[in-house]
């Protein structure tokens, strides 16, 4: 009996786990705080637009990792996987002023977390947030992937 009870839950959790895969022709949920639409299924590409945090899209394609998009402006491109779910956004997560909360949230940080993890350490929070301010243009990444054998030519 146990067994049986133990099999009909992972079961269970097999048919509720199928709901987030996300599918051609289904939505899917923008799940990273900066999440940008290339043109191209590839992160070096020139990004043509933005994605919101909890924003809901609509898949067309699929090539790989990369799902072809369109949002609800109207802007059509590509978004890798790891920014997508095909989870709804719970109802209680929205009008929530605080996307990064959310997004650590869903990670299991919450503050608890974080002041347990700095608490007695004098972490250098200023270097921290320097290397964040750290940006690099799509056509200078790219230029050093091609210069370092790592891609052939540029797309662009």
């Amino acid at each position: 009996m146990r067994y049986l009870m133990i099999f009909v839950t992972v079961l269970a959790g097999n048919a509720f786990a199928e709901d987030t895969d996300i599918e051609v022709g289904g939505n899917a949920t923008v799940m990273i705080r900066e999440q940008y639409i290339f043109p191209t299924p590839v992160f070096y590409a020139q990004p043509v637009g933005e994605l919101v945090f909890g924003s809901v899209v609509e898949i067309t394609g699929e090539q790989g990792d990369w799902y072809s998009i369109e949002a609800d402006s109207g802007i059509e491109g590509w978004a890798h996987a790891t920014a997508l779910t095909g989870a709804v956004l719970s109802q209680g997560s929205q009008g929530t002023d605080d996307s990064d909360m959310i997004m650590l949230a869903g990670r299991g940080f919450n503050s608890d977390v974080e002041d347990s993890y700095a608490s007695g350490k004098d972490l250098p929070w200023d270097e921290v947030d320097a290397i964040e301010d750290i940006t690099v243009e799509p056509a200078v990444l790219e230029a050093f992937m091609v210069e370092g054998l790592l891609i052939e030519g540029g797309t662009q």
